[in-house]
């Protein structure tokens, strides 16, 4: 019932209703009335009642669908690692792999593929199904669930030094060359099979090379294994910069790479990829050893003398421990230098110790570009700037300083009550590891008894939805300023997921300008962490050995009914800028966050979402996102073409084909053609001229936002209970 009128029936058997609200947090379209007749009641229903069905709850309904897609997840993931070659790559390419790969059903009889044909194509064997592979040479066999074959269809051209030989190659055969190979036998499923499969340009579309990725996979498990490079506190990202900046090298046989006791003009690590070495030391013979390839030598080098200064062009003194020898006729190696480790940690005498971050004992960031504020009583309150349901924001700047911040009072009170205490302590987790131009920063967190204290960075431009609606005719603003915007927000999102973050709630008005026109990303109530890809196939194994123990999917550990590794599960975020993955319930990673910048790309450029459309509800919106449904509207026909590709890259429906979550990651958006004309080195650096620049009178100047100061400011704890000493510890660490 809406509005007094009858808007729909639900009178057959099977029906169903109220499906939006599973999906999404919002209240019912409408009144749901049981209209049953009496007469008919115990006919229709045993207790007599006028209506009977069946419930779900929503958050029943969600945790169902995560565990099914964790559990999937888990059974591929493993499968894949038992695959020749494929087992050898690290987490972060099964998981794309396991995204990637395409579902056909075949029914019993139905042929694969038939013995002679060209094989292209990986397959591996779904949660149900057995295929029978008969050929005349190889005679027959027959696989089950979990079971890949074929899987020299991608891997015929590795490298000798890559190749394992000793591995089986089941259904394909050939391919030494560098020459495609075919099938050595016919495949025909015994019964119904699933079969996931992936042909070889999908695999380098959405991994690379799988030489390349092995290379990088081993050199990267490597690296975490040097003890100066385990003992010094890097993120996953600084390892996947490290590990893609080794160079390779070769030499000839008795070429001696480092002599005892000499100088050492260029320090380096190296890892034998191919020969071997010996190192012999006079001095310390426990050293002496010869190093085969998976081993690694030169970490001594690395290290400072003993006035604390680094060799090379650091001008320290640094004398090699030992002398390497090649001794074999020629070795390959891996090279990192000590100044390419030095570009990519910022400080070399973070090497060897646990960093010394830049925070104070409560884990709070400290911004050398800002004014240090240490206490609430240090503060001047200007004017009223926000106002919602958990508190106020007002403009604040230091005694006597005219050096502007935001502080964000939230009522601990209304979080217990709401439930948002988690949000906002891992807000503030969030922000902590954030440093970037293009976001917003976070000076110091305070609290007393009845609130908890943000003192944020003030971004004074406005909002860019302000801009996009006051752009031409049509609205969006011209093609250089979007791009302009596009890039900064990209950079800014780049930090975030390099530090294990998705963003979740990308839209106009989470972008504000600051007063030389560039981006801000701000507002990190959404924001979640993925766990480090060290921990999980661990977890991967304990959660599935754990599944073994239950067959009620209602039993599941805390933890993992929200977030499995590199996935989250959590329904949030604007519904006009949700991603099909989210909607679906299937999990998501940082692929949203690109969804999201397509979304906000198509607007700025149109004036308008890609799935909105006059008059459509939620439901509507939603069947839109997830069927990919969008167009161009005819009057904007002035869009370069580059742009339309650009947003149709970042709208693709299934993550894994989604720009920005292919082989190059986000350097694919980077180096798209739309943005080719964008130098992202002087973009970081601030040396663009910003296609807009806000009017800024002062530092406190607020004309950018809509006005507060005729709004009464109302006492918001006024008639909140105090909260109880158990109730303090939530925020104990805030």
């Amino acid at each position: 019932m809406g509005s007094g009128k009858c808007i729909g029936m639900a009178n057959k058997p099977g029906q169903s209703f109220g499906e939006l609200c599973l999906l999404y947090d919002c209240p019912p379209p409408a009144d749901c009335v049981s209209s049953g007749d009496p007469n008919e009641a115990e006919k229709a229903c045993p207790d007599g009642s006028a209506c009977s069905f069946w419930r779900i709850e929503k958050t029943t309904f969600r945790r169902i669908l995560a565990v099914r897609t964790m559990r999937r997840d888990v059974r591929l993931r493993e499968a894949l690692q038992s695959v020749d070659h494929i087992g050898e790559l690290d987490v972060e390419y099964l998981k794309k792999i396991a995204d990637a790969l395409h579902a056909t059903s075949f029914e019993r009889g139905e042929t694969l593929f038939h013995e002679g044909e060209e094989s292209d194509t990986f397959y591996l064997i779904g949660t149900e199904g057995k295929v029978q592979l008969s050929g005349s040479a190889t005679g027959s066999k027959v696989l089950g669930p979990g079971m890949g074959f074929c899987e020299n269809a991608i891997s015929y051209d590795l490298s000798d030094e890559l190749r394992n030989d000793g591995g089986g190659k089941k259904g394909s055969s050939g391919g030494g060359d560098g020459q495609p190979p075919v099938h050595d036998c016919t495949a025909t499923a015994l019964e119904r099979t699933v079969i996931l499969s992936m042909s070889k340009d999908h695999f380098e579309k959405v991994v690379g090379s799988l030489s390349d990725a092995i290379l990088l996979s081993r050199d990267r498990r490597l690296l975490r294994s040097v003890p100066l490079l385990r003992d010094t506190d890097l993120e996953d990202f600084e390892y996947e910069l490290l590990t893609a900046l080794i160079e390779t090298v070769v030499f000839r046989l008795d070429k001696e790479i480092f002599i005892e006791g000499d100088c050492v003009d260029e320090p380096a690590l190296f890892i034998v990829r191919h020969g071997a070495v010996e190192i012999i030391s006079e001095e310390y013979p426990r050293l002496n050893r010869v190093v085969q390839p998976g081993g690694f030598f030169g970490e001594d080098t690395l290290t400072p003398d003993e006035n604390m200064r680094f060799g090379g062009a650091k001008g320290g003194n640094k004398y090699s421990d030992e002398t390497v020898d090649v001794i074999t006729d020629e070795v390959v190696l891996g090279k990192l230098t000590l100044a390419t480790i030095d570009s990519v940690i910022q400080d070399l005498h973070r090497l060897g110790c646990r960093r010394k971050k830049n925070y104070n004992r409560k884990g709070k960031k400290k911004d050398d570009t800002l004014e240090p504020v240490d206490s609430l009583d240090d503060l001047e309150f200007h004017r009223l700037f926000g106002a919602g349901t958990f508190g106020r924001v007002w403009i604040v700047s230091p005694f006597g300083k005219k050096v502007p911040y935001a502080l964000k009072i939230q009522c601990k009170r209304e979080l217990l009550d709401q439930r948002q205490a988690g949000g906002a302590q891992r807000e503030r987790a969030v922000m902590v590891k954030l440093d970037h131009p293009f976001v917003c920063k976070l000076v110091n967190t305070f609290q007393d008894e009845a609130c908890i204290y943000m003192l944020l960075q003030f971004v004074q431009g406005g909002e860019l939805l302000n801009l996009i609606q006051g752009g031409d005719v049509y609205g969006g603003l011209p093609e250089s300023a979007a791009k302009f915007f596009v890039a900064g927000i990209l950079e800014g999102l780049t930090h975030m997921h390099q530090r294990q973050i998705c963003y979740r709630d990308l839209k106009p008005e989470n972008v504000l300008l600051d007063k030389d026109g560039y981006p801000v990303i701000v507002d990190f109530g959404f924001c979640e962490f993925f766990f480090d890809r060290r921990f999980l196939l661990f977890i991967l194994r304990l959660f599935r050995s754990r599944a073994r123990e239950t067959s009620r999917l209602t039993i599941t550990p805390r933890p993992a009914a929200k977030i499995v590794s590199d996935k989250t599960y959590t329904f949030c975020g604007t519904p006009l800028y949700l991603a099909p993955e989210i909607i679906l319930s299937r999990g998501h990673d940082r692929g949203v966050d690109y969804w999201a910048l397509g979304c906000l790309a198509y607007e700025m450029l149109f004036g308008t979402t890609p799935f909105y459309a006059r008059g459509i509800d939620q439901k509507g919106l939603f069947k839109r996102i997830v069927r990919g449904k969008w167009n161009i509207p005819k009057e904007h026909n002035k869009v370069n073409r580059t742009a339309i590709e650009f947003i149709w890259g970042m709208l693709q429906r299934r993550p894994a084909e989604r720009l920005g979550c292919l082989a190059g990651g986000y350097r694919d958006i980077k180096n798209h053609a739309w943005l080719q004309e964008v130098n992202f080195g002087k973009l970081i650096k601030k040396k663009i001229q910003a296609p807009w620049v806000p009017d800024v009178a002062d530092p406190l100047d607020t004309s950018n936002f809509e006005s507060l100061d005729d709004a009464e400011d109302e006492d918001f704890l006024k008639g909140k209970a105090p909260l109880t000493p158990k109730e303090q510890l939530v925020f104990q660490d805030f």
